[in-house]
């Protein structure tokens, strides 16, 4: 089962490996690592928290859940807001268009495990 999340994520954190390969080696761990910090704290904060819950998730429901996480900014993220009337987040979207908004733990969990018959 795939879980797509829809949240905006640092610039740094969604490159693809060919360009992560090249921004290492043009601009160095020290550049990336400044970049990360003129992001706002409460942005950082949010980011990590999603990171955290996505480790949790795998954690409880194991290989048969794939997480997804897209940032609304990319065209694919765009679409999907578009096409499932995202207007907040972090927004969790579950086979079937299913969606739970927000930081809300129990509600997500309730949803996944109704999804995975569990």
């Amino acid at each position: 089962m795939q879980l797509q999340v829809l949240m905006p994520i640092p610039t740094t954190f969604r490159q693809c490996l060919a360009c992560e390969a090249l921004s290492a080696s043009a601009v160095g761990d020290l550049a990336r690592q400044e970049m990360i910090q003129e992001y706002p704290a409460e942005f950082l904060e949010e980011f990590d928290r999603l990171m955290r819950w996505v480790n949790e998730l795998s954690l409880r429901f194991g290989p048969a859940l794939q997480v997804r996480v897209v940032d609304p900014q990319s065209l694919e993220g765009l679409w999907k807001c578009l096409r499932y009337g995202v207007r907040r987040y972090p927004t969790f979207i579950l086979p079937g268009g299913r969606k739970v908004v927000g930081w809300d733990w129990d509600a997500l969990e309730q949803e996944l495990r109704k999804a995975t018959g569990q």
